[in-house]
């Protein structure tokens, strides 16, 4: 299988199914990284530098590295103004089928961050063709929606749990940010994977809404 994730920016995806790709690598399946943003990361509200571009690139091939990715691209959007338009579309579309994809991954529709939101929008349009769709969760940090999301397919990590945790690790520069807002990201990842892992029956799981699922 040619598997693409899409995230609006590096850690996005680490932190939604880092635990999933690695079980698509274990399977044999060639996996494709992209991240819609390639600039340095600024606190809108204080305008401090928070991940430098340089940050950016070589925290996500850390991570990159330990997942197994085959390839990683960038999207030449800057952090908080990813758009939905044709641009983001047909960006996006030229990967799709340049390599043939046909499972993707990417935020959802529900998502609080304006960057997330364009980057589901502009998946849904890019990938009208692909067959199956999946919505992976957002980082678990107090966010709120009036459109919660509904997860309705789970995948045991509980192999692939200890390297999601160390290919989260690598972004240090996001870890710093919420530790200084009093949060824990290893520890919240590490509660929501073992409340789907409760749920879904086994240690620790990463909850996905389905899209769109076409069984062969």
């Amino acid at each position: 299988m040619n598997i693409m994730a899409i995230g609006a920016h590096p850690d996005d995806i680490e932190f939604g199914c880092g635990g999933t790709l690695i079980n698509h690598k274990e399977f044999g399946d060639k996996v494709i990284y992209v991240c819609m943003t390639d600039t340095e990361s600024i606190d809108a509200t204080k305008g401090k530098v928070i991940r430098s571009e340089s940050q950016l690139k070589s925290e996500t091939q850390c991570a990159a590295d330990i997942l197994g990715v085959d390839n990683i691209f960038y999207l030449p959007f800057k952090d908080l103004h990813v758009p939905f338009s044709f641009d983001s579309v047909s960006r996006l579309e030229t990967l799709i089928k340049q390599y043939n994809v046909d499972t993707i991954y990417t935020h959802w529709s529900g998502d609080s961050n304006q960057d997330h939101i364009s980057t589901f929008k502009t998946t849904m349009a890019a990938a009208r063709y692909v067959k199956n769709i999946y919505c992976y969760e957002q980082i678990p940090i107090p966010r709120h929606t009036d459109n919660p999301m509904r997860v309705n397919s789970y995948t045991d990590i509980s192999r692939s749990f200890d390297l999601k945790i160390k290919a989260a690790e690598c972004h240090q520069s996001q870890f710093k940010k919420y530790k200084a807002a009093g949060f824990d990201v290893s520890e919240n990842l590490t509660t929501l994977a073992k409340f789907r892992g409760i749920q879904a029956n086994c240690k620790y799981a990463e909850g996905f809404q389905v899209i769109k699922q076409v069984s062969q």
